[in-house]
């Protein structure tokens, strides 16, 4: 079994599902799966100096409220 993985390496939710990817084929030591790593950029027109991440986030989704309960859920999931 082939499996490929689009994968943001700054993504958190790319990382929670990397996790669960991984405890699902601990169920399965049967498996013997090959695992393709593809690299994806949900922004590909960040500046490699990188940009101020509160104004960044509030850009992206719209309020300070917001970002926390993004964070807040991601958070939660992580746990």
């Amino acid at each position: 079994m082939q499996i490929d993985v689009i994968f943001d390496t700054v993504c958190p939710w790319c990382f929670i599902g990397k996790r669960r990817l991984d405890k699902a084929l601990a169920l399965r030591p049967d498996l013997s799966p090959e695992i393709k790593w593809r690299p994806f950029l949900l922004n590909p027109h960040m500046p490699g100096e990188g940009v101020d991440q509160d104004a960044y986030l509030v850009r992206k989704f719209g309020s300070e409220n917001r970002v926390r309960r993004i964070f807040g859920a991601i958070n939660e999931v992580g746990q």
